[in-house]
This record gives structure tokens, C-alpha cells and sequence, in this order.
């Protein structure tokens, strides 16, 4: 019989939180719980394998939509390159915002860019700053426009993970003790950079006591580690070290998000759908609407280990045919084999980047570099597009429909491109767009949910923001129909609580996403106000 964790005594109570843990008596539960149990209490645990290495298991049943942890970062700080910033908050800095534009806010002691007084006199840039000052070093850096990147930021993250070697000692050996793969990284382009810029600054000009193989592993770290870090309005982005977060392992078909949360960035990790006690708790390290080709390749190159997720496995990535293309003999009008017109390539072995790719009908097959290169080369053509111009995106997906499925991953770009266009841009808001271009953004919604519940389903972000767009999308067709007479009210009523129905999954989505309140009680109240102007007079 289980014990009581207090007393150990006969226990039946149970910690409703981690399911681990017994108590004889409430009175119990409640002094287990402020001597210790509340720091420890959580509905995972970190394990460690051969394979995985650490990685994070759920000690019981968890459900869709709860918040598995919430942290802190441990560290966080501007990207190795990046435009001027503040040392502090990590703001975006324009000299237009301050009295004299032509240079911004300077520290008084270092001399670095900053807001104001307020994140010159912050506690995360007294270290760093204390440790220029005794050395008299000064930034130099001055405004020379403001696309300007500017690589110096790049010893600032790393500076403040070594200065915590005396001021944090633990937190110090906890970050040291992450993964850096700084094997695999030092005799890389960029790392022979960092050796000449980020050990000289804090050997020579900082003169602190580290050799150069810490230096680099701290960077490594952050490489191997570091989440990117966005404040809602787009104004600050960072990156930060979470080191409870980091042991999240990677899938390609995630069963996680996160979110960050408040002027600290704290992480909050959210299960988009029900994980069972046992199972891997898992995140995802790239871009979901990338292929496979592209993610492990992304993967090997940056992370530093080859996914076989199942969706890595699947030749046709659960059924999307994301990273497919068309059979050039088959899909020729002339081809003999014109009866299999739509039969697709797929990898022999989606395990090894050089298998050929063979027809799913006939026994045409190719090198897998010409996958590659065609791939490289519709991608170029792909970022290339006008971004505010629709018709580009609609020439591209026109241009290769002969070649790329209706789901290849560089058309499902191209096509979420057109949902964010439509409807949501100059001259194309809702109310401004003509009834193809409103029906053609509702039926691209469509189609992108349904790639959404395949890879990223639940309460995923992607599946959110689509579904808000589709409601707001149906919900103005709705209201024309009604006032040009097409539907009656009954009909309308109808439309409207389908849109509703939608409205109502994404804000559960949604609300999690701090910006995103206001807006979704908005449309909430907007969507109500129309449904009771078609409520029909006889109810």
C-alpha cells in the first residue's frame, strides 16, 4: 500500500497534480505541499537514453490545452547578429525616437545603444556593464541605418552566461551542462569568426579568465539550446535559454507549443493535444510546413542529429505528399501512361538523403540531387515574390501545378502567403475583396486546415490562425448574401453559428497568446451583434 510522503504512514490520497505522490490526511497534503512538493510536483519527469539523450516523459495523463510548465529563462539576450537593439530589454532601436536622431541612447559607463536611463540602470546589464567599464571599454557603435546589422551583439549572450560563473555558480553548471555539439561546430565558417571576435573581446579585451574551448561551448550552447524569442508587436526578439524546456525532444509532428509570456519572456509549454502517461513530450525544433527533405537537412546541419520521427519515416508525410512532386512521364499529355496523369515521386528510403525517388505507377525514377536542386531552385523562385502582392503568389502556384502537388510544401507556402494577403493587407480587407478572391481565400483555409490536422493538429498555433481567418472570411460572405437577398434570414443564422462554431475553437486556441485577447473578444462580440441582427422575426 502506498505511504503517506509526510508521515509515511498508510496512504490513499493521491497528488492530483503528478499522480506521484500519496497522503494520509488533507492536513498532510497541504504541509507536503509547502515544504517542498510544489516545486517538484508537475506532470512530467526527465529521462535519459542511449538514443534521445535527456528528454522529458509525462508521469501521467495530460490534457489537450494544459499548461505543462511554465519558466523563466536562465539566460537571454540579443541574437548573434542582429540591428541595433537595447543591451536590456531588446527592444528595436530607431534614432528617430530620440531627441537627437542622429545616434541613439548610449550607456553613460559602456557606451552601448539602449532605451533610456531605465534599461541603462537594469539588473541584467549591470554585469556585463560593470565588466567593461573596469576594463574602459566603450561600444563604438554609432547609427549608420537602420537595416544596419550589426555583428558585436555576438559576445553579449555568452558574456553574460560566463560573468555568472561568480554571480549564479549554480545556474552557471546547469547551462554548462547542456548539450553543445561544439565538436561538430568549431571548425565551422561561423566558429572560426567567434574565435577570432567573440575569444579575443573576452580574453584580451575583457580579460576574464576563461580559455577559448569554454568560450566556444558557450555559444555552442546557445546554438544548440537557445529558443527565439518575439514579443508580441514584433518589436523585440531575442533569444533564451530555458533549461527545463530544453530537454522537450524534437518531433516533426509536435504534441506541444509554447508561448512567451509577459515583459520576461516566460516560457509556458501547452499541450495541443491529449498526451498519454508515458509518452515522449515532444516540440518541434523547425518549420512544419517544410518537407522532409528540408527538415532533416535543417536538422543535421544546425541541431545536429538525423530525425526519424514517423513523419520522417513516411514517404508521403502522413498522407500530404508535402515533399512530393508529380512524375514527369506519367503527368505527360503525350505519355503512354496518361491513365496514372497525378502520380507522384516518392524518396525509396525518406532515412537517406541520397535514395533515389521512383513513381509510385511506373518505374521512372531520379537521383535524389535533382531532387535537391529542383527543390533549391523553386524555393529561390518562391522567396524571390513581391510578399504584398498577391498575383505572384498565384502565378507561382499556376506556373508549377503541372510539377509540384496541390500540397507540396512550396505551394502550401505560397498558399498561406494568399490567406495572409487576403483579407488582411492594404486594398485587400475583407470588406474589399471581390466574391473570387473571398471565396478563393475561404477555400484556401480549407485546404491549409486540412494539412493542419494532419501535422499539426489540436491546439496548435497554425490551426488557430487559420481557423480565425476562415470564420472572419465566412462571416463577411455570410452578410453579403443576406443583404443582397441570396439567403434568408433562417439561412443566414445557419452560416452564422458555423462561423461562430469556428470563432470558438480558435479563441480556445488562441487565448493563450497574450496580444491575442482583445482582438478575439472583438470579433466575439462582432460575430454576436450580427447574429441577433439576423435572428428571424417569428422566434
Amino acid at each position: 500500500m502506498p505511504t503517506c510522503d509526510v508521515c509515511q504512514q498508510p496512504a490513499n490520497q493521491i497528488c492530483g497534480g503528478c499522480k506521484l505522490v500519496y497522503y494520509c490526511s488533507r492536513p498532510h497534503q497541504k504541509l507536503g505541499w509547502r515544504e517542498g512538493h510544489k516545486f517538484k510536483c508537475c506532470a512530467f519527469k526527465i529521462e535519459y537514453s542511449d538514443t534521445l539523450g535527456r528528454h522529458m516523459i509525462a508521469t501521467r495523463d495530460i490534457k489537450q490545452g494544459e499548461m505543462i510548465l511554465k519558466e523563466k529563462p536562465a539566460v537571454i539576450g540579443p541574437r548573434i547578429a542582429c540591428t541595433t537593439v537595447c543591451l536590456s530589454c531588446g527592444k528595436y532601436l530607431d534614432p528617430n525616437q530620440f531627441q537627437d536622431n542622429f545616434d541613439y541612447y548610449k550607456c553613460s559607463k559602456c557606451n552601448w545603444p539602449m532605451c533610456g536611463p531605465e534599461c541603462e540602470n537594469a539588473e541584467v546589464h549591470k554585469p556585463e556593464c560593470k565588466a567593461m567599464t573596469e576594463r574602459k571599454y566603450k561600444c563604438d557603435i554609432k547609427y549608420i541605418g537602420s537595416n544596419k546589422v550589426q555583428a558585436a551583439y555576438c559576445v553579449i549572450s555568452p558574456m553574460r552566461v560566463l560573468l555568472m560563473r561568480h554571480s549564479n555558480p549554480l545556474q552557471f553548471e546547469s547551462i554548462m551542462n547542456l548539450e553543445s555539439h561544439l565538436e561538430d561546430r568549431v571548425n565551422t565558417s561561423l566558429y572560426t569568426v567567434l574565435k577570432a571576435n567573440l575569444v579575443t573581446f573576452i580574453v584580451h579585451v575583457l580579460g576574464l579568465p576563461f580559455d577559448e574551448e569554454t568560450i566556444l561551448k558557450v555559444a555552442s550552447i546557445f546554438d544548440t539550446n537557445s529558443f527565439d524569442v518575439r514579443s508580441p508587436d514584433g518589436t523585440k526578439r531575442l533569444r533564451a535559454i530555458y533549461l527545463t524546456a530544453s530537454m522537450v525532444d524534437h518531433s516533426c509532428k509536435p504534441n506541444t507549443k509554447h508561448v512567451f509570456l509577459g515583459d520576461h519572456f516566460h516560457l509556458a509549454l501547452i499541450a495541443t493535444v491529449p498526451i498519454t502517461k508515458g509518452d515522449l513530450i515532444t516540440a518541434t525544433y523547425c518549420q512544419s510546413l517544410w518537407g522532409t527533405l528540408d527538415r532533416r537537412k535543417y536538422l543535421m546541419t544546425n541541431k545536429f542529429f538525423a530525425c526519424e520521427c514517423d513523419r520522417c519515416k513516411d514517404p508521403t508525410e502522413f498522407g500530404t505528399n508535402l515533399g512530393n512532386i508529380y512524375c514527369s512521364v506519367c503527368n505527360n499529355p503525350f505519355s503512354q501512361t496518361r491513365q496514372w496523369r497525378g502520380a507522384m515521386l516518392h524518396s525509396t528510403n525518406p532515412m537517406d538523403e541520397n535514395a533515389p525517388w521512383k513513381c509510385e505507377k511506373c518505374e521512372h525514377t531520379i537521383l535524389a540531387k535533382q531532387m535537391f536542386w529542383g527543390n533549391n531552385a523553386l524555393k529561390q523562385d518562391l522567396y524571390k515574390l513581391n510578399k504584398t502582392d498577391p498575383k505572384n503568389y498565384e502565378d507561382f502556384i499556376e506556373k508549377y501545378s503541372q510539377t509540384l502537388h496541390p500540397s507540396n510544401h512550396l505551394v502550401v507556402q505560397a498558399k498561406l502567403a494568399l490567406v495572409q494577403i487576403y483579407g488582411n493587407q492594404k486594398g485587400y480587407g475583407l470588406t474589399e475583396l471581390p466574391e473570387n478572391l473571398l471565396k478563393r481565400k475561404i477555400d484556401l483555409c480549407h485546404e491549409l486546415l486540412e494539412i493542419a490536422d494532419k501535422l499539426e493538429p489540436g491546439m496548435s498555433k497554425f490551426r488557430g490562425e487559420i481557423l480565425l481567418d476562415l470564420q472572419a472570411a465566412m462571416t463577411i460572405q455570410t452578410k453579403r448574401e443576406f443583404e443582397t437577398g441570396k439567403i434568408t434570414k433562417a439561412g443566414a443564422q445557419d452560416e452564422l453559428m458555423e462561423s461562430l462554431v469556428l470563432l470558438q475553437e480558435a479563441t480556445n486556441i488562441l487565448r493563450v497568446e497574450p496580444h491575442m485577447n482583445d482582438i478575439l473578444e472583438g470579433k466575439i462580440q462582432e460575430l454576436t451583434s450580427l447574429l441577433d441582427a439576423t435572428e428571424p422575426e417569428n422566434k
